[in-house]
């Protein structure tokens, strides 16, 4: 394999990592993958289960705790694709690698915090003269949850206000549980907030139970969180009034978010087992639904769009793949983007609608 030629996917054995490399894999891109981890018998395990048809393919052991095994795998690498987690642990760590050997980068998470810390100073300068690129927010949440509505608003330019319903039930790894313990605070987002005439409404919305909805198999609870993509979603659309809800499918994940919180912890332990009762009880499902108004919003909504999916994971990997190999055909200009920005919404959502990962229907 030539040293500086391979697609990277670090955390590629995970659940989110696996998803892409697979889908890259079939997709038979221009260049070696490289599957990087701690752990290289998970890498070789999947390694051995791709099939023999597709781009060559390699693994590497590789610990983000130690610089120089991190140094070493961004040295082979054009492009490094990031699936480890919890992201607000890692941050710009292996972004910031990626740029120092020469490689373009792609996140899955990453989300506010890594692109205030790439595009501090001159960070984002240094990208664009360098002639590399950097795209985040790659997965289901945030990501799709961005580019979907997009995808809706087109259908309808004079859309006026927008629902957003987005969770499920789900096991959590724990890098995800990681990231949905740290997932909170100004950088992220504003509970019980709406979007309202240009600006963000605090103490606006409250809690909504037993909602019935055709992304979710049961009736789920919602709760109010406006997120910093879903501001961004307003400014860009121009949609005047936005309503964001995470959903919870069941009631342990719920409860234990709650106190973990309220504790200040960042043990994982109880999330991973109130997540995995949860699935026990209910079944793992996740879905995003979101309603569209054009001109008076004291009626039904004007359009629809409702996403099912068995597995949030591979939803993720289906958009990190996507960004990967859009960057690799150069659709993507140097710099530090979001996906949402960069990747075209009605042919992602055209993508996922023939994906088997997803159920998608626009009403």
């Amino acid at each position: 394999m030539n040293n500086t030629s391979a697609i990277g996917v670090i955390g590629g054995y995970g659940a989110v990592g696996s998803a892409a490399v697979r889908r890259l894999h079939q997709a038979e891109v221009p260049s070696p993958l490289l599957i990087a981890g701690r752990n290289p018998g998970k890498a070789d395990a999947l390694l051995e289960a791709l099939s023999a048809d597709g781009p060559p393919a390699d693994t590497m052991a590789v610990d983000l705790d130690d610089p120089d095994s991190l140094d070493r795998f961004a040295a082979r690498c054009r492009l490094v694709v990031n699936c480890a987690g919890p992201s607000y642990r890692i941050l710009d760590t292996v972004a910031v690698a990626a740029l120092r050997h020469g490689a373009d980068y792609v996140d899955a998470a990453g989300d506010d915090p890594v692109h205030h810390l790439l595009c501090a100073g001159d960070g984002a300068a240094r990208w664009t003269a360098g002639g590399r690129t950097a795209v985040l927010s790659a997965g289901a949440l945030p990501g799709l949850s961005a580019l979907l509505p997009r995808a809706l608003a087109a259908r309808a330019p004079g859309a006026t206000r927008l629902d957003a319903y987005l969770g499920g039930v789900a096991p959590l790894t724990p890098a995800a549980a990681g990231d949905v313990l740290l997932g909170r605070g100004p950088e992220h987002g504003t509970s019980a907030a709406a979007w309202q005439d240009g600006r963000i409404r605090e103490r606006t919305l409250t809690p909504r139970r037993d909602v019935r909805l055709e992304a979710f198999p049961r009736p789920v609870s919602a709760f109010p969180f406006l997120s910093t993509e879903a501001v961004r979603l307003a400014r860009d659309t121009g949609v005047g009034h936005v309503r964001w809800y995470t959903v919870f499918g069941g009631e342990r994940l719920a409860e234990e978010l709650a106190m973990a919180w309220a504790l200040d912890s960042t043990d994982t332990t109880d999330l991973v087992a109130a997540a995995d009762e949860d699935v026990h009880r209910h079944g793992a499902w996740y879905g995003q639904e979101f309603h569209l108004w054009e001109g008076a919003a004291d009626g039904p909504p004007t359009a629809r769009l409702v996403l099912r999916a068995a597995d949030s994971y591979e939803l993720s990997g289906f958009l990190t793949a996507t960004a990967a190999l859009h960057l690799l055909h150069g659709s993507i200009a140097p710099g530090v983007h979001f996906a949402a920005d960069v990747l075209d919404a009605t042919q992602v959502t055209q993508a996922l609608a023939r994906d088997p990962a997803a159920e998608l229907t626009v009403l």
